[in-house]
């Protein structure tokens, strides 16, 4: 078994492995307390977040991403054993190439270079890294409770850093979620960074109007369209005649998604004018309607 760069999407772990990990997880908390020991870092060459577009939005901001690598950010209890650190490292390392990954990065780095490092905000555990710790306990790895994937991108200017970090920050907005992650000026040096929460405020709908909304969702990665926008303008402009919390507007965000709330899915399908029989979620659950004693091909 070895470390795929994927992080997972899905929570349907079986039950004995999701108590195993949190007992492994409360265990490997308990014997942490004092120990205070660095992160480990592991550098895996890697092609992430390449293709024309992406090229483009460098070159329009005057910049260039000429190289990229994954690394392991890697939170122990306890120094590790030779034997260990081999056993880690064959989990990470790919099958036929163990050479492309090591302690070391792999990007040369040039006079106006920036490394700029994206990876999960640590107030939550990633998906990811509760498997990778899963499985380097079951390798007997019990010292490992957490490891976080952050990708690492080199990017060149041929500028001084003070002169070109504006260009650098608007590339990193294509190159990561903010809802989910955030940037590492100096990586991931330790699981304590937790920013402090920031004080919640209100959104000026009543002064501003569609273009607070607008301005939010666009700030906070919100993902609001028109009617979002009309329908929230509406509510509290007009009927509740107050200004929302961006509190309010976040929940909003969440609950009126299209993953929870299937809009688009779920919606009349028409074609040229015609509406179709069926909506697209209605077409995807076709086969358990037609094979109900069957729920493994129920999506």
């Amino acid at each position: 078994v070895h470390f795929g760069v994927r992080p997972s999407q899905s929570s349907g772990h079986p039950p004995n492995l999701l108590l195993g990990a949190l007992l492994h997880r409360i265990s490997a908390m308990a014997a942490k307390l004092g120990a205070g020991l660095p992160v480990l870092h592991y550098y895996r060459v890697g092609e992430l977040h390449s293709g024309p577009s992406l090229e483009q939005q460098a070159k329009a901001l005057g910049v260039e991403i000429v190289d990229r690598e994954i690394c392991f950010n890697i939170e122990i209890t306890a120094a590790l054993t030779p034997e260990e650190s081999k056993v880690l490292e064959y989990l990470l390392q790919e099958t036929f190439e163990p050479n492309r990954c090591g302690q070391a990065s792999f990007l040369k780095v040039q006079d106006g270079d920036t490394v700029l490092e994206v990876g999960p905000r640590q107030q939550f555990t990633s998906a990811w890294s509760s498997n990778a710790v899963s499985i380097c306990g079951s390798m007997g790895l019990n010292k490992i409770t957490r490891i976080e994937l952050s990708r690492r991108y080199l990017v060149r200017t041929g500028k001084a850093a003070s002169e070109h970090a504006d260009a650098v920050q608007k590339l990193s907005l294509h190159l990561h979620d903010r809802m989910t992650e955030c940037v590492y000026p100096a990586g991931i040096q330790s699981f304590e960074q937790h920013v402090e929460p920031k004080s919640w405020g209100t959104v000026p709908v009543l002064e501003q109007g569609a273009a607070a909304l607008e301005a939010l969702s666009k700030e906070q990665g919100l993902g609001y369209d028109s009617q979002d926008v009309e329908y929230y303008l509406r509510i509290f402009r007009d009927e509740l005649k107050r200004n929302p919390t961006e509190v309010e507007c976040f929940d909003l965000a969440q609950g009126n998604s299209e993953h929870s709330r299937h809009w688009f899915f779920g919606g009349k399908l028409v074609i040229d004018g015609k509406e179709a029989p069926k909506t697209l979620f209605q077409l995807v659950k076709r086969p358990f309607e037609e094979n109900p004693s069957n729920s493994v091909i129920a999506f």
